[in-house]
């Protein structure tokens, strides 16, 4: 038996790994801010699948006084964990004056860098004690290359992917992995109306697969679905004078 802690899993891409790890056998722990939301997928995914074993802990990533309980009550309701991917992150509008694009900066830093970056140390300590197990977080296409529609959000997943990299170095030869997701396009309620629409978008179950198998195979970083990749060196071959004239919005 298999157990995996899923921190931002109540909704989007977290949600569909819950239900693909839930479906597989794993015993599966969840952490959201909402403990309404939190007991309405666990009943759900119970349902789905009745010998499935399910647990919540509640903790807003935003308040570091909670990520350390929240990450021992997950732990003591597990027993332990093997796999650990936090999946937790905003991205409110940017906006068009300077007091919208303020209002947006500690949200997304808190939520992308700074919760990710708390909860990502206790679970590598843990996993290093233990001298095995997989960590890893949800980054995004837009951390290889910040658009000007919202820099801030790039620049938050540009930093999780950087602190990822270190992280991997430093574990390396302790038997703990570290892994980068990075998704394209995936039709959640923080993708705008104009992508969701594109053939480029894939489902969250989808999405959730993909995670699975890329996780499974060990990989330190991978995009999803693979053909990002391309996308992403693309935009980082794209010389600066072209990239600020033909940056995505």
């Amino acid at each position: 038996m298999k157990h995996v802690v899923l921190v931002g899993a109540t909704d989007g891409i977290g949600r569909a790994l819950a239900t693909e790890y839930v479906r597989r056998g794993w015993r599966v722990g969840i952490v959201g801010r909402d403990p309404a939301k939190n007991e309405w997928v666990r009943g759900e995914l119970q349902d789905e699948e009745p010998m499935g074993w399910v647990v919540t802990v509640v903790c807003d990533v935003q308040d570091p006084e909670r990520i350390g309980p929240a990450f021992e009550e997950i732990l003591q309701a597990l027993g332990q964990i093997d796999l650990f991917v936090y999946c937790a992150g905003t991205m409110p509008p940017y906006g068009t004056t300077l007091e919208e694009r303020l209002a947006s900066i500690d949200p997304i830093l808190g939520v992308n860098v700074s919760g990710a970056l708390r909860f990502l140390e206790l679970a590598a300590d843990y996993l290093e004690a233990t001298g095995r197990g997989h960590l890893a977080a949800i980054g995004s296409i837009a951390g290889e290359r910040a658009r000007k529609g919202h820099p801030v959000y790039g620049a938050s997943k540009a930093a999780l992917h950087q602190y990822l990299g270190g992280l991997r170095a430093r574990l390396h030869g302790t038997g703990v992995r570290a892994t980068a997701i990075k998704p394209g396009w995936v039709r959640t309620r923080m993708l705008g109306p104009g992508p969701s629409g594109s053939r480029l978008t894939i489902s969250p179950d989808r999405a959730a697969r993909a995670i699975v198998r890329g996780l499974e195979r060990g990989r330190d970083s991978f995009f999803v679905p693979w053909w990002w990749g391309v996308v992403a060196m693309g935009l980082r071959l794209l010389p600066t004078g072209l990239f600020k004239r033909f940056s995505p919005p």
